[in-house]
């Protein structure tokens, strides 16, 4: 188990998902283009090509958040935003989509939502959080 002085962090790397069928595409545009002697789709495989490749090469920013004994960093790892846990009155879960949907009830009042991809699973999640003080309510 870990101690109230350990930081947590969790990390997502980026999904190879839209690259892999990009890459599906070209494959079947090429076959279409020589089973089917489609040479006028010739130059939409050239450019088809170069994005994938140009796509491949951008930097793709890993998604997480960090919790250490005062503060919820939300993107880290993108564009660091930490939140005192002493402004958050508690997060809020709802179960809506595929995805839960999490927001951040501050002590003024005040709710943010934040971006569920950055965070781990709901139970991961309050266990995290239970160690810091925050609570997390209306998890269905």
């Amino acid at each position: 188990m870990k101690k109230m002085s350990d930081v947590y962090e969790y990390r997502r790397a980026p999904s190879k998902g839209p690259i892999w069928l990009a890459f599906l595409g070209m494959v079947l545009l090429i076959v279409a283009i020589i089973y089917f002697e489609a040479t006028q789709l010739e130059a939409l495989a050239w450019i088809i090509g170069a994005v994938l490749i140009a796509w491949m090469l951008l930097p793709q920013p890993i998604s997480g958040v960090r919790i250490d004994a005062d503060h919820l960093t939300l993107a880290a790892w993108r564009d660091p935003r930490p939140i005192p846990l002493d402004d958050i009155a508690y997060l809020r879960v709802s179960e809506a989509g595929l995805d839960p949907e999490v927001a951040i009830v501050y002590r003024n009042g005040t709710i943010e939502d934040i971006f569920s991809g950055d965070l781990p699973d709901t139970d991961t999640l309050i266990a995290v959080l239970a160690e810091r003080g925050v609570p997390v309510r209306d998890v269905a």
